[in-house]
């Protein structure tokens, strides 16, 4: 017996849920018919998938290893459909896209918008977290495209700068460090900032030598504790730009040094790009355009595909 997709897409649901009643109900099967499903691939594999315990089940060392062959498969297929459908008109099929969290809040609820009013057909997946584990997950085929940081090496991925911001002293509006005549000095402000290897951190410890008062890897918390005036911290504009124009944070420039970052949005070049996959990129740039004044954005780079359209 051949495994089919249908299989594998249930076994992958089955290891996600941790559960396989929770699974049947989510596939819409009967339990002893999923039941039957795994010992019948168990059988085919010649090794047990599924440890079953109280509390429902963990994948073995062989079922962690077809689980991540068969989460790539199964989205490899799924491009194939995209690429077959990619000659229509209009672009659909699901992308797979990847910020910074510091960027998350700024671009993704406007992308979203604009993508669903241009392109209702697109199914956008979107992921924030820190620029290594997004480098990782592009370069392994998880996700299609992802926004990085230019000092990063890209390896394998295509990738054209985006936009350059630069990095502000962030701080409640009547901290000293907010309401004094000189520019602030990053030497002397109470700093707060994540630890290590994150990459705003290591820009800001490539322009001083110092001890925060704090590591905190919660951009929420991070924020939360500046905003409740425990100290300062250093972010782009765009990342504070809704507190920052309620008065519930400010933002000022850093004296003594320009800090700044770039950065592109990266897709794999073993893979050619859908028509869906441009299109967010498309539209990336040009929310990054249109928003540039706002956001405080240095647009770069090139338009995908070269034609410049609005999302």
């Amino acid at each position: 017996m051949a495994l089919s997709l249908t299989q594998l897409a249930n076994f992958l649901r089955i290891v996600e849920l941790g559960s396989l009643s929770k699974a049947a109900a989510v596939i819409r099967i009967a339990q002893p018919a999923l039941s039957r499903q795994v010992r019948a691939m168990e059988a085919e594999l010649g090794a047990p998938l599924l440890t079953r315990h109280g509390r429902g089940v963990t994948p073995t060392a062989a079922g962690e290893i077809l689980a991540a062959r068969a989460r790539r498969l199964l989205r490899e297929v799924e491009t194939l459909r995209d690429h077959v459908s990619a000659s229509a008109a209009e672009p659909s099929g699901r992308v797979g896209l990847g910020v910074p969290t510091s960027l998350a809040a700024a671009l993704l609820p406007p992308l979203a918008a604009a993508l669903r009013a241009r392109h209702p057909a697109l199914r956008p997946h979107f992921v924030d977290g820190f620029s290594a584990v997004l480098h990782e997950r592009t370069l392994a085929g998880d996700l299609d495209l992802a926004v990085l940081y230019l000092d990063r090496p890209m390896g394998p991925l295509a990738a054209v700068p985006l936009v350059e911001e630069d990095l502000l002293l962030i701080g409640s509006p009547d901290s000293p460090a907010m309401t004094s005549r000189d520019p602030p000095d990053l030497a002397s402000a109470p700093l707060i900032l994540p630890g290590r290897p994150n990459r705003l951190r290591l820009i800001v410890d490539q322009a001083l030598d110092m001890h925060p008062l704090a590591e905190v890897d919660s951009l929420p918390a991070m924020i939360e504790m500046v905003r409740a005036g425990q100290g300062c911290t250093v972010l782009p504009y765009s990342t504070v730009a809704a507190e920052v124009e309620r008065g519930a944070l400010a933002a000022r420039e850093i004296g003594g040094a320009r800090l700044s970052r770039i950065l592109r949005p990266g897709r794999p070049l073993d893979r050619e790009p859908t028509a869906a996959t441009e299109a967010v990129e498309r539209g990336i740039r040009a929310l990054v355009r249109s928003e540039a004044g706002r956001m405080r954005w240095r647009p770069l780079g090139e338009e995908v595909g070269g034609a410049s359209a609005a999302p």
